[in-house]
C-alpha cells in the first residue's frame, strides 16, 4: 500500500474553492474554514497503487483542463477506495464540471461512507432535487438539520440559500414547506421560509412567515430587517422606514444590521443626505466595518463630498475588502478632483470583476484627454472581454475617443468596420450617426437613424436624434417636429428630448414656447448644451441680460464646452 502524497495544484486552489456548487440551483456557501485547508490538497490515506494512479491521472487531467477525464477518474478512485475524502472530492469536482449524474453518484457514496457528515447531506440534497427526487431531498435535508444542531440556525439559512437558486421554484418551496411543517417552533425555519418566499416574489406568505419568526423570537434583528424588506418590496417604503426607525431607536438600538438596513432604504428612496448621515454614524461606530465605510464613501462621492469619499474608500482598501470596487470609486474621486495620475493608478488596479470594463474605459478616456490617444486605444485593445456585448461596449468607447478628438472621418471608418461585423447592433449604428452629423455627412446620419427607427419604432434616442438633426441642420422643420413629438410620447420627462422640442419651436419662430421648454429642460439637468440653446433664444428675443446670466453661469461650470463656446462666438460675445 502506498501513502498518498499531497498534490497541491490547480484543482486544489481553483476547483475546490468554488466547486461546492450545484449548477442548476445552488451556489453553496464555501466549506467552513476548518475544512478549507483540507480541500486544497489531496485526501490523505493508505491507497492501493490502482487508486493512486487514478488520483494522479485525475489531478493531471484537471491541470490540463480535461475536466471530464478528471471527474471520471476521481469517481473511479472513490468507488475503488471507498474513502469518504475521495468521494467528497469527486462529488465537488463533478458539481463544478456540471457532470451532475456523476456528482449525484459520488455524493450518495459520500453519504454512505460518512453518515454523520452534515456537509455530505448538504451537497446531496440539492442534487436530488435537481433530478426531481424531492421526497428524498426532504429526507436528506432533515438529516442535515439533525446533524446541524450545534449551528445557531440549525442549518435552515443554508438550506434557504440553496433552494432560492433552485431551477424548479415550486418544488423548492414545497421542500421548504415540508421541512417547516416539522419545525413549527423553530424561528429559523420560519425565517428561512420567509426568505425563500420573498426571493420568489411571494410577499404575503413571506410576511406571514417572518411575523411567525418574530412571534417566536421578539425583537430579532434578522427578522426585523426581513420584515422591513418585504414591506419595501410591497411598495410600502415609508412604512418600512418608520418600522426600522422605531426598532433602531427602541429595542434594537445599537444593532448594526437594523441601522444598516435603515440607511440602505434611505438610499433606495433617494434620501441621500440622510442616508449619508446614517452611514457616517455607523462608520464612526464601526470603523473596521468595510461594508459601512464603502457605502459611506460611495454616497459621499454622489453628494460631491470628495474628501470624505476619499477617506472612507481608502479605509476600505486598508481593511482589505471590496478592493476592486473601492479602487474604482477612488478613481472617480480623483478624477473629480483633477488628480489624473492618482485616478489612473486606481482604475488600473481594477483588473477583473464587475467594475473592470468601466474602470479601464475611464482610464482610456483619461489617457486620451491627456493627448495620448494611441496609448488609450492600445489599452482598450489589451482588455479581455467575456462576450460579444462587452466587446461592442469597448468599440463604442474607442469610437467615442476618436469623436472627442475631432477625428470624425477616422471614427466613421472605425464604425463602418465594426458594423460589417455587427450589422444589427443598434448602439454602434447610433454612435456612427452622431459622428456622421459632426462630419457633415447628414445623409449617412439620417440613413443610420432611419434604419434604427424602422427596426425599433419606439427608440426615443434615435427619434430625438433624427428630429434634432433635421431641426438644427435643415429646413425640414415640420418633419423634425414630428420625430421629436414621437420621442416625447415615449419619454415625456427626458431633458434632452424637451431641449430638442424647445429648439425646434425656436426654429419655427415660437420663441416664448421655446424658452419655456428650454428652462424646463435645464431644470431637469444642468447641461451646457441646453444652457447654450436657452441663452441663444433669449439673446435673439432681445433679452440679453438673462441670456448673459444663463451663458456665464454655464461657462463657470463648463469653461471649455464646445457648444457653449460656439454659441458665444456666434453671438459675438
Amino acid at each position: 500500500m502506498l501513502k498518498a502524497v499531497r498534490l497541491l495544484g490547480v484543482l486544489g486552489s481553483l476547483w475546490l474553492a468554488s466547486c461546492a456548487v450545484t449548477p442548476q440551483m445552488v451556489k453553496q456557501a464555501p466549506a467552513p474554514s476548518d475544512r478549507a485547508s483540507e480541500l486544497t490538497q489531496m485526501p490523505e490515506g493508505e491507497f492501493s497503487p490502482q487508486v493512486m494512479y487514478q488520483l494522479l491521472i485525475a489531478e493531471v487531467a484537471g491541470q490540463r483542463g480535461e475536466i471530464g477525464v478528471a471527474v471520471a477518474n476521481y469517481l473511479a478512485a472513490a468507488k475503488e477506495s471507498r474513502d469518504a475524502g475521495v468521494a467528497e472530492r469527486a462529488a465537488r469536482i463533478a458539481i463544478y464540471a456540471q457532470a451532475l449524474e456523476q456528482a449525484l453518484e459520488a455524493a450518495q457514496l459520500w453519504v454512505e461512507l460518512a453518515p454523520d457528515d452534515a456537509e455530505a447531506y448538504q451537497v446531496l440534497a440539492p442534487l436530488l432535487l435537481t433530478f426531481g427526487r424531492a421526497p428524498e431531498a426532504v429526507a436528506r435535508y432533515e438529516r442535515y438539520i439533525a446533524l446541524s444542531a450545534g449551528r445557531v440556525d440549525h442549518g435552515f439559512m443554508q438550506i434557504a440559500g440553496q433552494l432560492t437558486r433552485a431551477k424548479n421554484a415550486v418544488a423548492a418551496l414545497s421542500v421548504m414547506e415540508q421541512l417547516l411543517a416539522k419545525h413549527q417552533n423553530d424561528p429559523y425555519a420560519w425565517l428561512a421560509h420567509a426568505q425563500l418566499a420573498m426571493r420568489q416574489g411571494k410577499l404575503q406568505p413571506a410576511m406571514k412567515s417572518v411575523d411567525k419568526a418574530l412571534a417566536l423570537k421578539p425583537n430579532w434583528s434578522p427578522a426585523v430587517v426581513m420584515h422591513a424588506r418585504v414591506l419595501s418590496l410591497q411598495g410600502h417604503k415609508q412604512e418600512a422606514l418608520d418600522y426600522l426607525e422605531k426598532a433602531r431607536d427602541g429595542a434594537l438600538e445599537g444593532d448594526t444590521a437594523v441601522a444598516l438596513s435603515y440607511a440602505r432604504l434611505l438610499t433606495e428612496t433617494k434620501q441621500l443626505k440622510r442616508a449619508r448621515d446614517e452611514f457616517e454614524r455607523l462608520a464612526e461606530k464601526e470603523p473596521r466595518n468595510a461594508e459601512v465605510n464603502y457605502a459611506a464613501g460611495v454616497l459621499a462621492l454622489q453628494l460631491k463630498d470628495l474628501d470624505k469619499a476619499e477617506d472612507r474608500l481608502k479605509r476600505v482598501l486598508r481593511l482589505g475588502q471590496r478592493i476592486l470596487e473601492a479602487n474604482y470609486y477612488l478613481g472617480r474621486v480623483y478624477e473629480e478632483k483633477g488628480n489624473i495620475e492618482a485616478a489612473l493608478q486606481h482604475y488600473f488596479a481594477v483588473r477583473h470583476g464587475e467594475y473592470y470594463l468601466g474602470a479601464q474605459s475611464r482610464a482610456a478616456s483619461l489617457l486620451a484627454e491627456q493627448g495620448k490617444l494611441e496609448r488609450a486605444r492600445e489599452h482598450l485593445h489589451s482588455l479581455h472581454t467575456n462576450n460579444e456585448q462587452e466587446q461592442i461596449r469597448l468599440y463604442l468607447v474607442e469610437g467615442d475617443l476618436l469623436r472627442k478628438a475631432g477625428k470624425y472621418l477616422e471614427a466613421l471608418e472605425f464604425y463602418a468596420d465594426k458594423l460589417k461585423q455587427h450589422p444589427n447592433d443598434t448602439a454602434l449604428r447610433y454612435a456612427r450617426a452622431l459622428v456622421a452629423e459632426k462630419a457633415n455627412k447628414l445623409a449617412l446620419a439620417e440613413k443610420d437613424l432611419r434604419m434604427i427607427i424602422k427596426r425599433e419604432p419606439s427608440n426615443a434616442q434615435a427619434l430625438n436624434a433624427l428630429g434634432y438633426t433635421l431641426a438644427d441642420r435643415t429646413e425640414r422643420l415640420d418633419e423634425a417636429l414630428g420625430y421629436i413629438q414621437r420621442a416625447l410620447e415615449v419619454e415625456p420627462d427626458d431633458a434632452a428630448i424637451i431641449d430638442s422640442m424647445g429648439w425646434v419651436q425656436y426654429r419655427l419662430g415660437n420663441h416664448d414656447q421655446a424658452v419655456k421648454l428650454l428652462r424646463q429642460a435645464l431644470s431637469l439637468i444642468d447641461d451646457p448644451e441646453i444652457a447654450a440653446h436657452l441663452g441663444e433664444v433669449l439673446w435673439k428675443m432681445g433679452n440679453k441680460k438673462d441670456a448673459l446670466d444663463v451663458l456665464e453661469a454655464a461657462l463657470k461650470k463648463f469653461p471649455k464646452h464646445e457648444a457653449l463656446m460656439n454659441t458665444m462666438k456666434r453671438l459675438g460675445l
